[in-house]
């Protein structure tokens, strides 16, 4: 007997919980469904597009390469100095600061290299404006921290920067290039 009023026990406890699982789903209806809103995109507008083949492009107009750029790593004391026995006739006679209209053109500069001491680049610039020439410092972000790059100019005609180059050699021991310069 005890056993089955057991499975009568157990019989009602299994329904009653289905009853309870169950019923609260059916006599709420189907849920209600959510709409996707979708937006649309409007199309891409029509612009005429000229093309210009390589070959005619001047190369002056190209960006110059960041993979031919140099780091040079030196200290104040590694960095090196001037040379005072450069002949006088081969300083640019009386070298001014680039003016402000020359600024916001387009123009060339020499980059003599990318060190991390700020220091002995200071010096270098200050020993190159004493020389003659408009040399400058230019901070960038290197991937391992900022970076000062040696730059000399800006020119408008990239030819004359080109005649500097062994002269700046001579000066800083440096081997520099002409690039281009963008205000």
């Amino acid at each position: 007997m005890a056993s089955q009023l057991q499975n009568r026990l157990v019989g009602s406890v299994i329904l009653i919980a289905l009853a309870v699982i169950i019923l609260p789903e059916l006599l709420d209806g189907k849920p209600p469904q959510q709409q996707e809103q979708f937006e649309t995109i409007p199309l891409q507008p029509e612009v005429a597009v000229t093309s210009t083949p390589v070959a005619e492009i001047p190369t002056e107009q190209l960006p110059p390469s960041l993979d031919d750029v140099a780091t040079v790593e030196l200290t104040a004391d590694t960095a090196p100095t001037l040379n005072q026995s450069a002949p006088a006739s081969s300083t640019p006679a009386a070298a001014q600061p680039p003016s402000a209209a020359a600024l916001k053109e387009s123009g060339w500069v020499i980059q003599l290299g990318a060190f991390r001491n700020q220091q002995s680049v200071d010096q270098l610039v200050a020993e190159l404006q004493a020389a003659g020439y408009a040399a400058y410092r230019e901070q960038v972000a290197g991937s391992q921290g900022p970076l000062h790059k040696l730059m000399v100019g800006p020119k408008l005609v990239k030819s004359e920067l080109e005649q500097d180059l062994p002269k700046l050699k001579q000066i800083t021991s440096l081997n520099g290039k002409v690039v281009r310069y963008q205000p």
